[in-house]
């Protein structure tokens, strides 16, 4: 059954290069994160990240 508060989301070109600059901020910053902690604890990160996003995210 589909949520009868669901709406379509089409974003402008605008919207589109932003996502873009930000995607490769994001990857930069987690490129980083993980050349600092190494690959098991940024994995780690990760899943307790998620894990907390049950409880802060309501839309999750």
């Amino acid at each position: 059954m589909a949520e009868a508060r669901a709406r379509l989301v089409c974003l402008a070109s605008r919207a589109l290069v932003a996502k873009e600059i930000a995607d490769g901020v994001v990857a930069e910053v987690e490129q980083e994160w993980e050349a600092h902690l190494g690959k098991r604890r940024m994995k780690q990160l990760r899943e307790a990240l998620t894990l907390l996003r049950e409880i802060t995210d309501p839309w999750s």
